[in-house]
């Protein structure tokens, strides 16, 4: 019992999280391959045409029996992030300790709005005369997103601020590099495509209405392609997962040495 509430408050020793994410990342992406397996074949999911959302969308078209186990996987998520970011928070204080607070309050944010995607799936059920619950669902997701975005980005400043404005070093910075790069390089990819294809899609949407044919939707037309917005959705979900434990699994060895009674 005293080892769970250690773990529940993030004070982990180095085989107690090794555990723990072996945990988390079995638990977590069980649920989410059961989901997957439960999804209808003959509605065909795949990353090129499907947001990771749509696994837990109980409509017809989606995951009408199995769609709970996507809601179970974030919630797991929800729950199972928290002890993650506090052990991330412990070591960051001896950095900043308001930094390492607000860093943790983004994480925090992503972790809770994460369980609020499994509460609040991508369907179009009315929750109230003037909002669906896709709409909350869109919401809560841009939220997620911020949230660990931008906790990412702070933490990566904060060992900025290590290495080159602390009078003694708490990190080893090394290790740390290969982690944003990856991170970066697929954040900015995603951005590139995503953002290229409007200027595409415009462009050929004026020359449909200048040769007085139609034209798809943005969504419907990038489907399949590189630009296509599931795609990038889906990579940048599993990039923020690997991010956050490779992140945790680096600091018990490169991060400020902490004493784990």
């Amino acid at each position: 019992m005293a080892e769970v509430l250690r773990c529940l408050r993030g004070r982990f020793t180095a085989s107690m999280l090794y555990r723990y994410i072996l945990f988390v990342c079995v638990t977590f992406w069980g649920l989410i391959f059961l989901a997957w397996m439960g999804y209808p074949e003959e509605n065909k999911y795949s990353i090129m045409t499907h947001t990771f959302s749509f696994l837990g969308s109980y409509e017809e078209k989606h995951s009408p029996t199995w769609w709970w186990l996507f809601s179970m996987a974030m919630l797991f998520w929800a729950v199972a992030g928290m002890p993650l970011v506090l052990h991330i928070h412990r070591h960051f204080a001896f950095v900043s300790k308001w930094g390492a607070r607000v860093g943790a309050l983004l994480l925090l944010v992503g972790c809770v709005n994460i369980g609020l995607v499994g509460i609040f799936p991508d369907v179009k059920t009315p929750l109230s005369p003037t909002m669906r619950v896709t709409e909350v669902h869109e919401k809560v997701a841009l939220l997620a997103a911020a949230g660990f975005i931008f906790g990412i980005i702070l933490h990566g400043l904060l060992l900025l601020k290590d290495k080159f404005f602390s009078d003694e070093s708490q990190f080893e910075h090394r290790p740390f590099i290969p982690l944003y790069g990856f991170w970066l390089a697929i954040l900015c990819t995603a951005s590139y495509f995503l953002i290229k294809w409007e200027y595409i899609y415009a462009a050929r949407k004026a020359a449909a209405s200048a040769a007085g044919t139609s034209i798809g939707s943005s969504w419907s037309e990038a489907m399949n392609t590189i630009y296509s917005f599931p795609l990038w959705e889906n990579i940048l979900i599993y990039t923020l997962f690997i991010f956050l434990v490779w992140l945790s699994l680096l600091l018990a060895k490169a991060g400020p040495a902490l004493d784990p009674k």
